[in-house]
């Protein structure tokens, strides 16, 4: 009698492929962060696990402070919940891990970025080794490379806000994992506002399922510190840092580096941070209605960065989706060889990182010359300039009617 061996099933070698693409990125993380000296780094890495660790020993999360800077714990109760994990390993390995996801997260961003007519070009040996090299390159922009040494996690956001809203509208509990992210930190708040203006009510109410399920973790585990986060520390804008700093790229960070505590500067603030929302709002909608998902989303994030009381620039990795939104619609208007130069130039000036070229710490920002403002608001400047390119390229955008994209609950 003969046995057949059945054929192996194709998702098998498949999945062994990510696999060790995975065991690889974190074996050469692990050698990049030695070479790199991370191992004794990447602050804010601490700061997450201080929070893990604090939850773990039953002690008071936002009044610890993380030795030897300070530094305390300002996300929300689920963010120190989702942390206990990396608190409950080894230095090292937590290190590795973490710094393995938000490389992940940056192969992720440009694939779903890139568009589907750009991979269909390509063999799948071509594919892997473009996202290879574009996952290294972007490691030279200020705001990826402040993320990994900082071991921030906006990546992580990042790509969970993008590959959730990128989704087909009938795709089950999307736009849940935003919620999620504004569980973590709440800087992802305004895209709310981008599914209420496209009509997104069913992905609208996952979003703020998700929310809430981040909300009821936090009280189910530590109802004392989500009650005090949530009522108290949710208002105190100090605890993250000088406004003035020029790390900060945000309205508010550049008005204060003009008026410092003037009392014209909050009023400012928000007038212009409304203002440039609802300009925003009507951007991101027309692209979105153009089935332009991924510029919609880039243009939404620009109002978070712009509007935001803080936005360190390691918050600033949305220009990844951002950059090859801009790419496609000088192409789409002017053609290719404009496109290229656009792309070079934009990137180009953040792997410049000219917002460190001045004074800056200690209030030196307060007395920048007009021309050291320059390099020192470049992010702003750089933002702006592609707000207002892709509003122009927004022209050319076909027309559909609105009730084709929207969705029903």
């Amino acid at each position: 009698m003969t046995v057949t061996t059945p054929p192996s099933s194709p998702a098998r070698p498949a999945s062994r492929r990510v696999i060790l693409a995975i065991v690889g990125c974190a074996v050469l993380v692990a050698l990049g962060a030695w070479v790199g000296s991370l191992f004794g780094g990447m602050i804010d890495l601490r700061v997450y696990r201080m929070g893990g660790s604090v939850l773990l020993h039953g002690k008071s999360l936002y009044d610890a402070q993380l030795a030897g800077s300070g530094l305390p714990f300002t996300y929300p109760p689920f963010a120190a919940i989702a942390m206990v994990p990396l608190a409950a390993v080894p230095w090292g390995v937590a290190l590795v891990t973490w710094t393995t996801i938000s490389v992940l997260c940056i192969t992720a961003l440009w694939r779903t970025s890139l568009p589907k007519t750009f991979w269909s070009f390509i063999s799948q040996r071509k594919r892997t080794a473009t996202l290879v090299a574009l996952t290294v390159l972007s490691l030279l922009l200020e705001p990826v490379w402040q993320t990994i040494q900082f071991g921030q996690i906006n990546l992580l956001l990042t790509a969970m806000i993008l590959l959730d809203l990128v989704r087909p509208n009938d795709t089950r509990l999307r736009g849940f994992w935003v919620g999620v992210t504004i569980g973590i930190k709440l800087t992802p708040l305004p895209f709310l506002a981008l599914l209420v203006v496209t009509k997104q009510w069913r992905a609208l109410r996952n979003a703020v399922l998700g929310l809430l399920a981040t909300m009821a973790i936090g009280f189910a585990i530590v109802p004392h510190q989500s009650w005090r986060y949530w009522t108290d520390v949710i208002l105190d804008a100090n605890r993250v840092g000088g406004i003035a700093y020029t790390g900060n790229q945000s309205f508010n960070g550049f008005l204060h580096r003009i008026g410092n505590d003037a009392s014209w500067v909050q009023p400012t603030w928000f007038v212009v941070s409304v203002v440039f929302g609802v300009l925003v709002l009507w951007l991101a909608r027309r692209y979105w209605l153009a089935d332009e998902r991924v510029t919609a989303i880039s243009v939404m994030a620009l109002a978070v960065l712009y509007a935001s009381p803080i936005s360190w620039s390691h918050h600033w990795v949305w220009i990844i989706p951002l950059g090859v939104s801009l790419i496609r619609g000088i192409n789409r208007v002017w053609g290719l060889n404009p496109a290229v130069i656009t792309g070079v130039l934009f990137y180009g000036l953040f792997v410049l990182r000219s917002i460190w070229w001045v004074p800056y710490r200690d209030d030196r920002e307060l007395s920048w010359t007009f021309w050291q403002s320059i390099p020192g608001n470049s992010h702003l400047i750089v933002g702006m300039i592609a707000f207002i390119l892709l509003a122009v390229t927004s022209r050319s955008l076909p027309k559909p009617s609105a009730p084709a994209t929207s969705e029903s609950a």
